[in-house]
């Protein structure tokens, strides 16, 4: 018994170094399966050793007395327990010698290694699937949330994390549905069911949820994938824990970050746009073109690339559509990108950091709710630099109304006041319409460049020169947009419902 003792001693002193090995194995590699076996193994045998130990010495009245020791084994009936002791020995030899599992841990493959069809992990999806694989990783987090333009490549992006949270042995069951515009509860429910077989015995949505939860809490380490929410959504109504109970998290995806915050999402992770070279790569690859100087696609090409706002999603769309296509429907996808139909019937332009999480996030979903056809631009991909996308101009031009949303750091944005002289420009050549709200500001701060209007247009001219012409454009559309009729506003509460309404 004292050869287990000194054994076990060993055996303690290698799992230590066992974990303290796996704690310094790189991101990049993944600590094999038989060394968490043999760790697993090892507490295991640790533990009856000490319930045998405790045992024994309960009925040994002195078991550092090596003498008593001997005439307890010789007693016919501890034989048993002896062999028990024994047994332990051989085992605990047996894990000290291969107490270093070789290999130790073998390197995660790529992310493409987990997608079932063709995909190239450019930089903004690795970036995005490390920093989804450590949401998912901590405690702390139960619903995470991705979000990105449409056609950003959201949905590969989360059914390949899933995957290789599967292969990190993160989760033993992944589950995915897709929620879209006005989510029906019981239809994602049926999602769920479908791919853990599950029956409903009653059919209600209250009991369908306690089925899907009952079921949840059975399987224990899961990971639901909720693609595309545009609004909130209550999880338990469906049948899913959010408070990460039993192992069980949420992962979703939504095309603005509002809706992360919505959701109350412990980690919001951006999918941004893609490079202009990693673009150009995914051009050629599902259109079939080729870098020929001699090619009268080329040019076109690389206009489409920029029209398509780097998003992976529509490079492939239009990608696909023109391949083995002749320069002139090349033409005719980019005249079409360039002016889409019009199909917005409202503008919003806004200072995002000012209003984009308040008021004109409330104004745009009233508008929306209200049966308008309303463009907002939701953070990203419209801008290139200091200059604005034509896909945003096209907006402008095909919009009938145009809201300016005048904050007080409205002018301090180069992108807002280029809308502005562009609203103003339509408005003159378009006759369309222009409606300003006048936001914790005043229409004479405007006019006359006062207060943060005129420290930001100082700032403007300090950078661009006195006599610089797009200065120029900026302070007429200010002084113009001053003197249009609209609306003053010093809270959130009232505006909604008096321009919807």
């Amino acid at each position: 018994m004292k050869d287990v003792e000194s054994e076990k001693k060993k055996l303690i002193l290698n799992r230590g170094l066992v974990q303290e090995k796996i704690g310094t194995t790189p991101k990049t590699e993944k600590v094999n399966n038989a060394v968490f076996e043999w760790l697993k193994e090892s507490e295991k045998l640790i533990e009856d050793e000490e319930n045998l130990k405790t045992r024994t010495e309960a009925e040994i009245p002195d078991y550092d007395c090596s003498f008593a020791v001997v005439q307890w084994v010789l007693c016919s009936n501890h034989e048993m327990r002896y062999g028990m002791y024994n047994e332990m020995l051989k085992k605990m030899k047996v894990l000290n010698t291969n107490s270093e599992p070789e290999p130790f841990s073998t390197t995660i493959p790529a992310l493409e290694y987990f997608s079932s069809g063709y995909f190239v992990s450019f930089e903004p999806m690795k970036e995005a699937s490390d920093r989804l694989i450590v949401a998912l990783q901590d405690n702390n987090c139960s619903i995470i949330g991705l979000y990105g333009k449409r056609g950003s490549g959201k949905t590969k992006l989360v059914k390949i994390v899933g995957e290789k949270a599967k292969y990190l042995n993160i989760f033993d069951v992944i589950l995915f549905a897709n929620v879209s515009k006005n989510p029906n509860a019981m239809r994602i429910q049926d999602e769920i069911a479908d791919s853990l077989n599950l029956k409903f015995k009653r059919n209600t949505e209250v009991a369908r949820a306690r089925t899907i939860s009952s079921e949840l809490e059975s399987i224990g380490r899961v990971l639901v994938i909720l693609d595309d929410v545009q609004e909130k959504i209550e999880l338990e109504d469906i049948g899913i824990p959010n408070d990460g109970s039993n192992g069980c998290k949420v992962l979703l995806t939504t095309r603005r970050q509002r809706e992360c915050g919505l959701m109350d999402c412990q980690s919001q992770i951006p999918l941004g746009p893609l490079s202009n070279d990693e673009a150009w790569v995914l051009l050629k690859k599902y259109s079939g073109i080729e870098d020929e100087p001699s090619s009268d696609i080329l040019n076109v090409a690389h206009q489409i690339v920029f029209e398509c706002e780097m998003l992976p999603g529509t490079i492939k769309e239009v990608g696909s559509s023109l391949k083995s296509k002749p320069v002139v429907e090349w033409k005719v996808s980019l005249d079409n990108l360039r002016h889409p139909m019009a199909r917005w019937q409202i503008f919003i332009s806004f200072r995002g950091k000012d209003t984009r999480y308040s008021f004109t996030g409330f104004l745009y979903d009233a508008l929306c709710q209200g049966g308008f056809k309303t463009f907002m631009d939701d953070g990203g991909g419209l801008h290139n630099g200091d200059q604005i996308s034509p896909s945003l101009y096209n907006a402008i031009e095909a919009s009938r109304l145009s809201i300016v949303v005048l904050s007080e750091n409205y002018a301090s944005s180069s992108w807002c006041l280029d809308e502005l002289a562009k609203i103003l420009e339509c408005k003159q050549l378009k006759n369309q319409l222009v409606w300003p709200i006048f936001y914790k500001v005043q229409p004479s701060d405007i006019r006359d460049l006062k207060n943060n209007y005129g420290v930001s247009m100082t700032n403007h001219e300090q950078e661009l020169g006195s006599d610089s012409e797009r200065l120029q454009k900026w302070r007429s559309a200010l002084s113009e947009v001053s003197g249009l009729s609209g609306q003053t506003y010093k809270t959130d509460g009232c505006v909604v419902y008096t321009f919807i309404y």
